[in-house]
């Protein structure tokens, strides 16, 4: 058996990447109808320089680009005008950026990606919130299913450990390059983007 303190860095290590997870996850979800930009990148800016920290993760591009307001967004107070936005980059035909990482895997949706990810879902016990309504392959779904193995690790469960670095290392290691890439290009265009495609490399220092 290990030594007690080392079990305990481990253990908060574990928890610590759970946390990251879960507030990655929620980032790429619809902002919350009373969030405005302001209080939504403050309140992840907030988030991530302390895990990031804990971590050892480097967060210093992620929090600049979060105290930077996207130019089209006339009122950041607006919590309508933020929703617009993310809705404009991620869901309103054309939409500029996936976040079904199938089309970045096997440029289809619904493909064999998804569904050897649904599997995994079920040999783990992992059941998505109810409210959640996407396909498997959605990124913050993955990225809540890593965080709920990060928890469990973090409780002693091993195989849940082991899990969690073969699913980084079979899925989420092989979109998270091609999702900050399709960020990036889409900044030009939709400013708020650029936000995103940070977020996308902490994903990426996660995996590493």
């Amino acid at each position: 058996m290990g030594r007690p303190e080392l079990v305990e860095d481990q253990a908060s290590r574990h928890l610590h990447r759970a946390d990251l997870c879960f507030v990655l996850a929620r980032a790429f979800l619809p902002p919350p109808g009373e969030l405005s930009f302001r209080r939504w990148a403050d309140a992840l800016a907030e988030d991530l320089a302390d895990l990031a920290s804990a971590l050892g993760l480097n967060a210093e591009a992620a929090l600049a680009v979060l105290n930077i307001p996207p130019r089209h967004i006339a009122d950041i107070t607006d919590p309508v005008a933020w929703l617009v936005a993310y809705s404009g980059l991620f869901l309103t035909p054309p939409v500029r950026v996936p976040l079904n990482t199938g089309l970045y895997l096997e440029g289809s949706l619904g493909g064999e990606a998804a569904h050897m990810m649904s599997m995994c879902y079920e040999r783990a016990g992992f059941a998505p919130n109810q409210s959640f309504r996407d396909l498997p392959d959605h990124v913050a779904m993955q990225l809540e299913f890593l965080g709920w193995l990060e928890e469990r690790a973090a409780q002693g469960d091993e195989q849940a450990a082991e899990l969690a670095i073969e699913f980084l290392d079979s899925f989420v290691s092989s979109w998270a390059d091609a999702l900050e890439r399709a960020c990036r290009a889409a900044a030009d265009e939709r400013p708020e983007a650029a936000i995103f495609a940070e977020l996308a490399a902490l994903i990426r220092q996660l995996v590493a």
